[in-house]
């Protein structure tokens, strides 16, 4: 018996298959956030074009959102780029030229809109 755990739920077995191994993917990650970030740049457009409130979404949603979504890039070239032993990954090319244009879309849409 844990006594984190409630009484009723039974104990995971080895031969268990993981439930949630489709959340631990980086590729569907990086997929999800290339997917939320395009429609994040197609939302985000139509208010920066209000001259009134231009400034104001810029400076407090879109450039949190840069800093944040260039780290988490920057995250994506190296978890899929080379495994723990330094061995270049399949893909591992594409995945980093995927996300150094998601990060200079971000950053030209965001000085150019």
């Amino acid at each position: 018996m844990n006594p984190g755990r409630p009484d009723d739920l039974p104990e995971p077995s080895e031969g268990d298959p993981d439930p949630l191994v489709r959340f631990r993917s980086w590729r569907g990650f990086l997929f999800a956030a290339v997917a939320v970030n395009l429609l994040f740049l197609y939302g985000i457009a139509g208010q920066s074009f209000e001259p009134t409130s231009a400034v104001l979404v810029k400076t407090l949603t879109w450039l949190p959102f840069n800093l944040i979504a260039t780290v988490l890039y920057y995250v994506f070239m190296i978890k899929l780029g080379r495994d723990a032993s330094g061995a270049a990954l399949p893909g591992g090319r594409w995945y980093g030229a995927l996300c150094i244009v998601m990060i200079v879309l971000n950053w030209i849409a965001f000085f150019n809109l």
